[in-house]
C-alpha cells in the first residue's frame, strides 16, 4: 500500500517563490489530466491500495478538474489533502451582483457616524476589494464547503512570512496576493476543516516566527509544521541567500521556544530540518511523489538529482506515461536515517 501518495497536478502557480522546487510560475502549462489521474489512482488502489492523497503543484487550485480528482479518490476511500498557497482564479461579479454591492456598500456607509473616518475608510477597501473585477482571489466559505463536499479531508497552507516586505520578496508576489492567502486561512478555519501551515525557515524569515505564530493563534489554526530548506528548482539558485548557517538555526530555535508560549497548537518539526532523529523516513517505501510531468520519485526531495545520483542510490527512472506498470511499492518498511540526509549529507551536515 502507498500510504503517502504526493501527486504535483500542474506547474501552474501565480507565485514565484524563491524556494520554489519546481520552477513554478503563472507562464508554466504543464497539467495532469483528469484521465491520467484516474489512471493512476486506480493503479495504485489494485496493486494494494492509498492511505493519503497529497494534491499539489504549481497552485492545485488552478487545475480546472480539482474537484473531480478530489472526488474521485474520496470515493474510493483515500484520505486527501490539499497543499496551496489560497490563491484560486476569480470568479467575476455579474451585473446584477455589482449592482447589488453598490447598494449595499451605500447602506452600509449610510450607518457609520460621518466623523469615523477609519471605519469609513475600512468599509469603502472592503466593498472595493469584493468589486474590483481581480483574476486571482482567495477561497471562499462556499468554495471550502464544496471541496468539502467533494471529500477533502485537510488543507496545507503555504505561509512563509508575516511582515508584507518578506512575503513579497520569498513568494514573488505583491499585497493582493497575500491578501488572497489570509482570506482563504481565516475561511478554512471559520469552516472548520482540517488546516495546517507549512513554513520553511531560512535566513529571510526566521525571526518572524513569533509573530508568525501569534497570527495563527488568533486565527485558531491548529497545526504548524516547521520544514526544512531544500536546494532545488529557484532554491538551489538561491541557496546562499536562503538557507540558515548553523549558528541561524540555533538562533531560530531558540526564538522557537519562546514563541511556543503564544501558541496552543501542534508543532511539527519534519525531515531534515530536526536535530534529532524523531521521525522515520519511509522515502520510496512508503511514500511517493509524482511530478506534473508524470515522474515517479520516492519523495519530493528528489526532483533534480542526476543520473549517476540515482543509480548512486539505487533510485529507478519511472514515469506514469512509460513505465508506471513496472513500478511497484512494498507499502512497509522505514529507514532509520533519511534518505534525503544522506543524499544531502554535504548540504545538511554543516547545520
Amino acid at each position: 500500500m502507498v500510504k503517502d501518495l504526493c501527486f504535483e497536478i500542474l506547474d501552474k502557480c501565480p507565485n514565484r517563490c524563491m524556494f520554489c522546487s519546481s520552477n513554478s510560475c503563472i507562464d508554466k502549462n504543464t497539467f495532469i489530466s483528469l484521465d491520467d489521474f484516474k489512471r493512476v489512482i486506480d493503479y495504485f488502489m489494485l496493486t494494494g491500495g492509498i492511505e493519503e492523497l497529497s494534491l499539489s503543484g504549481g497552485e492545485p487550485l488552478l487545475h480546472p478538474d480539482l474537484l473531480e480528482m478530489i472526488s474521485y479518490a474520496s470515493n474510493l476511500g483515500i484520505r486527501v489533502t490539499l497543499f496551496t498557497s489560497g490563491i484560486q482564479f476569480a470568479n467575476k461579479l455579474s451585473d446584477k451582483d455589482v449592482l447589488y454591492y453598490l447598494k449595499e456598500k451605500e447602506a452600509a456607509l449610510k450607518d457609520i457616524e460621518s466623523d469615523d473616518l477609519l471605519t469609513i475608510h475600512s468599509v469603502k477597501k472592503y466593498y472595493d476589494r469584493i468589486l474590483n473585477n481581480k483574476t486571482y482571489s482567495g477561497i471562499s466559505k462556499e468554495k471550502i464547503r464544496e471541496l468539502i463536499n467533494a471529500g477533502l479531508s485537510k488543507i496545507v497552507f503555504d505561509v512563509q512570512a508575516y511582515e508584507y516586505e518578506t512575503d513579497e520578496l520569498l513568494m514573488g508576489r505583491k499585497e493582493t496576493l497575500r491578501v488572497c492567502l489570509l482570506d482563504s486561512l481565516f475561511n478554512a478555519t471559520y469552516i472548520g476543516i482540517d488546516t495546517d501551515i507549512h513554513f520553511i525557515p531560512n535566513k529571510l524569515n526566521y525571526k518572524e516566527i513569533l509573530d508568525l505564530l501569534e497570527l495563527i493563534e488568533i486565527v485558531k489554526v491548529p497545526n504548524i509544521s516547521l520544514l526544512s530548506f531544500v536546494p532545488q528548482g529557484r532554491g538551489k539558485e538561491n541557496a546562499n541567500s536562503l538557507e540558515l548557517s548553523k549558528m541561524e538555526k540555533e538562533e531560530f530555535f531558540s526564538l522557537l521556544e519562546q514563541a511556543k508560549k503564544v501558541y496552543s497548537g501542534n508543532i511539527r518539526v519534519g525531515i531534515p530540518f530536526a536535530s534529532e532523529q524523531t521521525h522515520m523516513c519511509t522515502a520510496g517505501l512508503q511514500k511517493i511523489d509524482i511530478k506534473y510531468d508524470g515522474t515517479i520519485l520516492p519523495c519530493p526531495a528528489f526532483k533534480e538529482l542526476s543520473d549517476e545520483e540515482y543509480q548512486k542510490y539505487g533510485i529507478k527512472h519511472y514515469n506514469i506515461y512509460e513505465n508506471l506498470e513496472e513500478f511497484h511499492i512494498s507499502g512497509i518498511g522505514t529507514r532509520t536515517f533519511p534518505l534525503c540526509k544522506k543524499i544531502y549529507g554535504d548540504i545538511y551536515g554543516k547545520n
